[in-house]
């Protein structure tokens, strides 16, 4: 399953990298998603590239119920982001998403682009289950757990930016 997301930030893409690269932001977009004790971990900086990865553990109520049988009270989720170095003002990258013990995950691309005096974010990527006759449901609702996460973190983003500007 394909999911697709369009942000427009109020900051400039270099304001909005020195954001997602920050330890301590890292640990608030954890939270702002619903996770439990997120452990952080970011590598290099916003003018060289960077690394962002982010292990959480997460009620399984985040997940329909039909699917809960299958992972749990809890579910622990591990997202990677890699951020390439700046190519003029614009900054690529990649993102995985992977829920331990269940099969299947989500990855794609990032994109921040100058848009105006802000930036626009784009996600672009795709959900792989591999489960016979269920899968193709479970992809549509890990797709959408993914986007409804993806959703409160950069509203937590826009919060933060606006505190910083």
């Amino acid at each position: 399953m394909r999911i697709t997301h369009e942000h427009v930030f109020d900051a400039a893409p270099d304001a909005v990298c020195a954001m997602l690269a920050n330890r301590e932001f890292a640990s608030a977009r954890g939270a702002a998603s619903g996770a439990r004790h997120p452990e952080v971990d970011v590598e290099g900086t916003a003018d060289e590239g960077f690394t962002v990865a982010i292990r959480q553990g997460m009620p399984a109520s985040t997940i329909p119920a039909e699917f809960r049988s299958f992972v749990g009270s809890e579910i622990t989720v591990r997202y990677t982001e890699v951020w390439e170095p700046p190519q003029g003002e614009d900054r690529h990258g990649t993102f995985a998403v992977e829920i331990v013990g269940a099969p299947g995950h989500a990855a794609g691309s990032l994109s921040l682009v100058p848009e105006g005096a802000g930036s626009r974010f784009l996600v672009d990527g795709s959900v792989t289950v591999k489960v016979p006759l269920f899968g193709a449901m479970i992809e549509k609702a890990v797709g959408e757990s993914v986007l409804k996460g993806l959703r409160a973190e950069l509203a937590a983003a826009d919060e933060w930016l606006a505190r910083e500007a």
